[in-house]
């Protein structure tokens, strides 16, 4: 008896092993088969990118052609225009005189402790100014 089980277990691993065989060669079979059609779509997609690109290249061209063109067109068209008319003389009006900027209160606050003015560091600007103006000058 135990002779029979031990030449069922080996016929049954000699089986499982056989199977397990077959399901590995069908999975690299398939593998390859995804393999090949990966290839060929990259193929494909390649030769369709090499044609676009070529199409853009020369629309690209095309476009580089028709502004060389314009651009030809605008400096004729201004030589002529510089021929026939005189040179327009730019006239700018004069600037205003610029008023005296306020002090700002940093530069009171200065001003302030020069003339010795009492409590300057606490005054706003609005005091700072009146009391610079009303001081005595050393």
């Amino acid at each position: 008896m135990t002779q029979t089980k031990s030449a069922e277990k080996k016929r049954s691993s000699k089986t499982g092993r056989k199977a397990a065989e077959a399901k590995a060669k069908k999975a690299l079979a398939r593998a390859e088969k995804s393999v090949r059609k990966a290839r060929k779509a990259v193929k494909t997609s390649s030769r369709k990118l090499r044609a676009k690109a070529a199409e853009l290249t020369k629309t690209a061209e095309k476009l580089t052609a028709k502004h060389a063109a314009a651009a030809r067109e605008v400096q004729t068209a201004k030589a002529a225009v510089a021929v026939t008319e005189p040179a327009a003389v730019l006239v700018t009006p004069p600037l205003p005189a610029a008023e005296p900027a306020a002090p700002t209160l940093v530069e009171l606050r200065g001003r302030a402790k020069d003339l010795g003015v009492a409590g300057y560091s606490r005054m706003n600007k609005a005091a700072l100014i009146e009391a610079v103006e009303s001081a005595p000058t050393r």
